[in-house]
């Protein structure tokens, strides 16, 4: 009982993980059979989706259930997750140390420094806005990269202290509003759509959208509408942060 519990207890914390870190649900159904695969020789049963995940072994009377509380886009989580697993089905690793491994990535995962990460959101909304405008307007280009900063910014502060994905995003795109209208008021820029387009970008859920059309063709239908909704709900709530910025014609 306790070598299954462990083998459960592993799987359920693999799964959960690449959820966590937005996964698509085949590829987390599909890393949790192969960690029991290899474990016990036995297959098993898993239900998954993006608010919880339940595996039952195949020839026991074991049915165990782990809830997801966060959410977010975290590559490196689930490289390191196919890493650790692919290791131990090449029995590179026991089952104990991939449990360790997976612990230790649960609460150290490796991160780029904040003043990185913001560096990065600006110089995507800088250039996604010379890509989906077509124009090579330098006077737009640093206001776009401080808006898109700053924008990521209030989300990502934001996220530390609250759980409501919707109200991050809509007080960051609030913010970047502001701040995008403001700028171009001041003289800092001429055109207040094209550094719009490019600014929200970071914030847009296009990550989400995919892995929704992917689990929906994979027929995870409950999980692809689960993401779908989430990511239409953020759009919208993006969509009316902007919208109620523009209204003022400040």
């Amino acid at each position: 009982m306790r070598d299954q519990n462990l083998v459960i207890d592993t799987a359920l914390l693999a799964g959960r993980i690449m959820i966590e870190g937005g996964s698509e649900i085949y590829r987390v159904e599909d890393t949790m059979r192969r960690i029991v695969k290899t474990a016990t020789g036995e297959d098993c049963q898993i239900f998954a989706t993006i608010t919880g995940v339940l595996i039952t072994l195949n020839g026991a009377d074991v049915t165990r259930f782990s809830q997801i509380n966060k959410r977010g886009i975290d590559m490196e989580k689930i490289n390191l997750v196919n890493r650790f697993s692919r290791s131990f089905q090449a029995q590179e690793l026991t089952l104990l140390e991939l449990r360790r491994q997976l612990s230790h990535l649960d609460r150290n995962l490796p991160n780029f420094p904040l003043w990185l990460r913001i560096l990065g959101a600006g110089l995507q909304g800088m250039f996604l806005m010379i890509i989906f405008t077509q124009t090579h307007d330098w006077v737009d280009m640093p206001l776009t990269f401080i808006a898109s900063a700053i924008g990521y910014t209030v989300a990502e502060l934001l996220g530390r202290v609250s759980r409501i994905r919707i109200a991050q995003e809509f007080t960051a795109s609030l913010t970047l509003a502001l701040v995008t209208v403001l700028g171009v008021r001041m003289g800092l820029g001429s055109n207040i759509n094209n550094v719009l387009i490019g600014a929200v970008m970071p914030l847009v859920p296009g990550l989400p959208l995919t892995n929704a059309l992917r689990d929906l063709i994979e027929g995870n239908l409950i999980a692809g509408t689960e993401r779908a909704f989430e990511a239409m709900v953020i759009m919208c709530s993006i969509a009316a942060a902007i919208a109620f910025v523009l209204s003022l014609k400040l």
